[in-house]
């Protein structure tokens, strides 16, 4: 919104929407997800702007954010349990979670910068 508009809307005694604020959410693992072997993890960032940072959020944040055209959003299922190495039946975690990253980076293109580590959470 220009500062022009905002005057007009101010001038005409309309009041102007503030951005909400999103707040960062770091999940925690229970014993429930490393039972189930994986855990859902939700990402916004601004549309306008493709160099803002990428903010991990809750799955409560993530739903309210999916309406706004002002950010791009992508949510990913994380391995968290599982095989390191790769075998001929199964891919490994880390195969798994890159593989996560990279479907979800057709939404948000930088996600691998945010997310290096392919083993975080991980548990034998």
């Amino acid at each position: 919104m220009s500062k022009l508009s905002d005057y007009k809307k101010v001038f005409n005694g309309e009041t102007i929407k503030t951005e909400s604020r999103i707040l960062a959410f770091i999940p925690t693992p229970n014993d429930d997800d490393y039972k189930r072997g994986f855990i859902n993890r939700y990402f916004v960032q601004k549309t306008m702007d493709k160099s803002s940072p990428i903010i991990e959020v809750s799955q409560t944040t993530y739903l309210k954010t999916l309406a706004n055209p002002q950010y791009r959003v992508a949510n990913i299922r994380w391995r968290i349990t599982g095989p390191m190495e790769t075998s001929t039946s199964d891919n490994s975690v880390s195969d798994s979670n890159l593989i996560a990253i990279r479907l979800a980076s057709s939404n948000i293109k930088n996600l691998k910068l945010y997310l290096p580590n392919l083993l975080q959470f991980y548990k034998k």
